[in-house]
C-alpha cells in the first residue's frame, strides 16, 4: 500500500510538470511568432527601427524555439516517466490480489 501511495504522489507530481512544461512550450510558441512579427513590422515601417528592438526581435525568435524544443523534449519525457509509473501503479494494485465481491445487496 505505501508503494500505491508513493506512485499515485509521482502520478499527481509528473502530471503538475507536464502541465507546466506544455505552458512552456506555448510561451515559446508565442516567442517565436512575436519575435519575426516585430521584425517585419520594423521592416515594413509599422515601428521605427532601433538597433535594441532589431536585437529583441531576434531573441525572441531564436529563444522561442530553443524554448519551444526544449519543453517539448521534456514534455515527452515526463510522459513516458507517467506512463512507466502508471503501470507500476497498476502492476502493485493488481499484486494485491483483490476479490472482487460483485454487487451487494443494500
Amino acid at each position: 500500500m505505501d508503494q500505491i501511495e508513493r506512485l499515485e504522489s509521482q502520478i499527481e507530481d509528473l502530471r503538475d510538470a507536464i502541465e507546466r512544461s506544455r505552458r512552456f512550450t506555448l510561451a515559446g510558441r508565442a516567442a517565436t511568432v512575436a519575435g519575426p512579427a516585430l521584425l517585419i513590422a520594423i521592416l515594413v515601417g509599422l515601428v521605427d527601427f532601433t538597433p535594441a528592438r532589431t536585437i529583441l526581435g531576434l531573441a525572441l525568435a531564436i529563444g522561442g524555439m530553443v524554448l519551444s524544443g526544449s519543453s517539448r523534449a521534456t514534455t515527452d519525457e515526463l510522459r513516458r516517466s507517467l506512463q512507466s509509473a502508471e503501470a507500476a501503479r497498476n502492476a502493485a494494485i493488481d499484486g494485491l490480489e483483490l476479490v472482487d465481491l460483485g454487487k451487494r445487496n443494500g
